[in-house]
């Protein structure tokens, strides 16, 4: 019986305050009070059968110790209905989940899961809501994902560990954090904002144990929660569940968390600081720049959709005359800019530098101002205006295909419910309000007045300039050395023992597998509550004038989803590092008819992306054929389709590359970001130099993404005006290779109506290119040490080894994706995640190339890491052992992983991937059927093959370079990035 929920009557101890139908996203909304504890229930209703839960905590730091971040890591490490280590591990390893996580923000706590499962969805929110209300908290939790002292060895030397702190050396091993913190401590001293909720690793080992468990007390009382349910369970049964099982077990309220929004600021505010680099690298042009404004709060809806839209149109659109004058300037090497809607509870303008230098931060200060008070007074364009009103605008109607859209809701309404001021419902809406802001905007000045009023007249600024710093590394490392020494000299000998005898019992703990017992008390799915026979979508071939054709029939919310597929296969290796440069500048750059600000306008205008990506694609039945493709990719609503193939044909036959000084200027940004990257989350590289000692794809990779291209582009930024014409002869020879019929692939993603005018429109971007003969090369490419390592400045480092796992392609079968779950989410979580203190550690492995690896993410090891992947064959020898529970467990995760949920521009996209490398819905049925019958003997049949990781030992270690000497004989080769 469906109950009918009325306004003002109470349903399992909530009241409800307000029931809403909202068209904008075909959903019923609910809004509930708890009558005793008074905390907060928004229940989303439709049809999405993507179910959804959330439970939100209001978690308010008053230091930088990450005391709200470790503990949200500790509280899914056991509770007391299930007093199992690691119970997100443990569910991770086995489940339908599509989404499974938990996160920290600068004042609130959420867990949320999402599962298409109607068992499955109630068995975790049981297990979600026992370990938030009633955590087990032990103090080895707290010292194996927060900090402690670790001492193996009588020998050895004192050192600091924890999973968070690994990860948040990690992350502050990236400026454009350093910036944001210095920012949000600028613009709002003595708040909440002004400490580094994720833990600042200088002050983590401040914290104490009792601290953090006191800080639960305090904050995860039901009182001080929000919760949330989205999509087609039953509503009176989720807030009974709630209420019976954990709610009625508290029988009064108690004071909610309180934000502390500080004085604020009212006159402008400089800060300076530097970041670490290399010892002995350039400094120059390495400096990062902000300014930013404090501009309104999270309640002001209007103020804040119209922001989002102004940072694009001052920042980082293309056709801003700001970023025109500010590269004309020769100030940076790029420049953007956002609005922060939530993050904090105001909001902020944030522009910046990238690839300056401390004594440009005044002739900026004043470019900025005095360009600003120009575009005001002169009016915005009007072009550039309705370019990113409509960009904005696609922007939202394509929230409506994402396949995490409960997520998305809740992360839309939870500011409206934690701060007050805004009416829920309305946070779930936005058509009304685009449509005032867009009348206002264009026929009433309305952008020109908020510019003026809260970014050139407003006090409250603050500019941040972190400049490079050759020797903050080593004063970072001598810090801690210090404090680690310190506590070193106030042991005796005694104290070393105990602290040697309280590691190496962590180290048991955490090598001791939960019981059989225990882990059956957690909830479980069982094989029969899989689908036997999931539905697997696959497109239709056709044909476009000449080029192949891949058709996916989806219901896309009236979007079309293009990609323009351009055979690379006549490209020889000399070009290939100028390829993913080629791709960038194409979709840039203009035309003979538009100049790069024009062309930005112009598409903008109509269509909701337009970008590229380079892939090469396998075929299942011969690993020998190959075939790299460069696609450009369009998103476009069904009513813009035939301006935004007007546009493209125009790219395609008049692409002009004489604006040699925007192209120097995009080539210079895409070094700047590239070497961000690389020193602050390195670890593609190193995966991607692995991974090219296996195959001829691998190789194509190197040379187009790795560190081949990275090298490549250093060197041409490096001797610019040397390279410079080397570099434009490799653009028009790129452009005579690609753009033509011959190996032309298009794939759509639409309604049937959109793809018939498709099939018609499309027509004339594929007869507007030259019919000439594609001639295949074979590039030649060069070898390279088999164990490398790759320094940067960098505390953490990002270990990868492979191998090729099948060399026979008959010998893979679905059995191997069970024993894939169980190597990523039980062996390497434990061994290196969990014993060794990285963040975490994954598996890449392609079964189109049979090519392996496992990849550790933020990680204090490298010779630890190593061994615990030499260790992998001797582990799998020991699953003979596995319980049949276990294994049934590995089963159910590795088949929602084979089943994955998507919305429908990615299913489109895999639909393609899987047409060209010849995979059929019939071989994703065998996979699935062979996940299913599953034997301890299937996994044990597939030891002998990894004894391929001894035999090759193929390597790649990228980030601390302190960290790589101490283990430097496991490479051959060590680079400085």
């Amino acid at each position: 019986m469906t109950t009918a929920f009325a306004i003002g009557s109470t349903y399992h101890g909530f009241l409800l305050t307000q029931k809403e139908y909202i068209a904008e996203i075909n959903s019923t909304a609910f809004l509930f009070t708890h009558t005793v504890l008074g905390c907060q229930a928004l229940a989303i209703k439709n049809e999405d059968a993507n179910k959804t839960f959330c439970a939100s905590f209001m978690t308010v730091p008053e230091d930088s110790t990450g005391v709200a971040h470790i503990l949200e890591h500790s509280v899914l490490m056991g509770s007391k209905k299930y007093p199992v280590r690691d119970v997100f591990g443990e569910i991770n390893k086995g489940g339908l989940m599509t989404f499974l996580n938990a996160m920290t923000g600068a004042d609130t706590t959420w867990y949320p899961f999402a599962t298409r499962n109607l068992k499955e969805y109630f068995n975790i929110m049981d297990v979600y809501c026992d370990v938030v209300f009633n955590p087990l908290l032990l103090r080895s939790t707290f010292e194996q994902e927060g900090w402690h002292y670790h001492l193996e060895n009588a020998d050895d030397p004192v050192q600091f560990m924890g999973v968070v702190l690994n990860e948040m050396k990690g992350a502050y091993s990236d400026p454009i954090r350093a910036l944001f913190h210095h920012t949000y401590q600028g613009l709002m001293p003595e708040s909440t904002y002004a400490h580094e909720s994720g833990g600042d690793p200088r002050r983590i080992p401040d914290l104490s144990y009792e601290q953090f468990v006191e800080f639960h007390r305090l904050h995860y009382h039901p009182s001080n929660c929000t919760l949330f349910f989205y999509g087609d369970a039953p509503l009176d049964q989720e807030l009974a569940f709630v209420q019976e099982r954990f709610l009625a077990r508290f029988d009064r309220p108690v004071d909610k968390a309180v934000i502390k929004e500080g004085p604020g600021i009212t006159a402008p505010l400089v800060i300076e600081d530097t970041y670490p680099v290399q010892p002995g690298s350039p400094t120059e042009q390495k400096t990062f720049l902000a300014i930013s404004s404090a501009v309104g709060t999270v309640r002001d809806r209007k103020l804040n959709a119209s922001f989002q839209i102004i940072a694009n149109i001052l920042f980082n659109s293309d056709g801003s005359p700001l970023k025109k004058a500010i590269f004309n300037a020769a100030l940076c090497k790029d420049f953007g800019g956002l609005f922060l809607t939530n993050s904090s509870f105001k909001t902020l303008m944030i522009t910046y530098l990238v690839g300056t230098d401390p004594e440009k931060r005044d002739h900026f200060l004043a470019l900025y101002k005095a360009t600003l008070t120009r575009m005001v007074e002169q009016g915005l364009d009007r072009d550039l205006m309705l370019s990113e009103l409509n960009k904005y605008e696609f922007a939202v109607r394509e929230e409506m295909n994402k396949a995490q859209r409960g997520l998305d809701l809740i992360n839309k309404a939870l500011p409206a419910l934690k701060h007050g001021g805004i009416e829920p419902f309305d946070a779930l809406r936005i058509d009304a309000l685009l449509a005032e802001i867009r009348k206002e905007a264009t026929e009433n000045g309305y952008f020109e007045r908020l510019i003026r009023t809260y970014l050139l007249d407003n006090p409250a600024t603050v500019t941040v300039s972190l400049a490079p710093d050759p020797e903050k590394m080593g004063k970072n490392l001598h810090e801690e050395q210090e404090r680690l020494d310190a506590f070193s000299r106030s042991l005796d000998q005694e104290g070393r023992i105990r602290l040697m005898e309280r590691t190496r019992e962590l180290m048991a703990l955490q090598a001791t597998p939960n019981s059989a017992a225990d882990l059956r008390l957690l909830p479980s799915l069982t094989l029969t509550d899989l689908d036997p026979r999931p539905p697997f979508h696959a497109v239709q071939p056709d044909r476009l004038e000449g080029a192949e054709l891949l058709v996916s029939d989806l219901e896309t919310n009236g979007i079309c989803y293009l990609d323009f597929g351009f055979d690379c296969s006549a490209v020889p290796a000399d070009l290939l590092p100028y390829l993913d440069l080629f791709g960038t500048i194409v979709t840039e750059i203009g035309t003979a008819k538009k100049d790069y600000m024009q062309f930005a306008k112009a598409i903008n205008l109509c269509t909701g992306d337009f970008s590229h990506s380079f892939q090469v694609h396998v075929r299942a039945d011969d690993r020998s054929q190959i075939r790299p493709i460069l696609w450009l990719h369009v998103k476009v609503l069904s009513s813009y389709l035939e301006q935004a193939l007007a546009l493209l044909t125009e790219v395609l036959t008049e692409i002009d590359f004489s604006d040699e000084h925007h192209i120097e200027e995009i080539v210079h940004r895409e070094f700047a970001w590239a070497e961000h990257s690389a020193q602050s989350d390195g670890y593609s590289l190193a995966a991607t130099r692995a991974f090219s000692h296996l195959s001829r794809a691998g190789k194509y990779y190197e040379h187009v993404h790795g560190v081949h291209a990275y090298l490549h582009l250093r060197h041409l930024t490096g001797h610019y005006l040397d390279n410079e014409a080397k570099l434009h002869d490799a653009l028009r020879r790129l452009r005579e290779l690609l753009f033509r019929r011959q190996g032309m692939v298009v794939a759509i993603t639409a309604q049937d109506d959109d793809i018939r005018r498709f099939q018609r429109l499309g027509q004339g971007v594929v007869n507007a290119l030259p019919d000439t003969r594609l001639l295949p090369v074979r590039p030649q490419f060069e070898r390279v040490p088999a164990t490398q390592a790759f320094t940067t400045s960098a505390e953490v480092v990002y270990n990868v080894q492979v191998c090729n796992l099948f060399p026979d392609a008959s010998q893979y079968n679905g059995s191997f994706e069970v024993l894939r779950t169980w190597m990523s989410r039980d062996y390497l979580w434990n061994t290196v995640r969990q014993m060794g203190g990285a963040y975490g550690c994954f598996i890449q492995f392609n079964h189109l190339t049979g090519n392996f690896g496992m990849v550790s993410y933020r990680d204090p090891q490298v010779r630890k890491t190593f061994e615990a992947y030499e260790a992998l064959p001797a582990a799998i020898n020991g699953l003979d052992g596995l319980s049949t529970e276990s294994l049934q467990q590995l089963v159910i995760g590795a088949y929602g992983s084979a089943n994955p949920h998507q919305g429908p521009g990615t299913r489109g996209a895999a639909a393609r991937n899987d047409y060209l490398a010849g995979i059929t819905p019939a071989f994703r049925q065998q996979r699935i059927e062979e996940i299913v019958r599953t034997t301890s003997s299937d996994l044990l049949a597939f030891a002998p093959l990894f004894q391929q990781l001894q035999a090759t030992r193929y390597r790649a270690t990228i980030g601390s370079r302190e960290k790589i000497e101490q283990d430097r004989d496991l490479f051959s080769e060590t680079t400085e990035l």
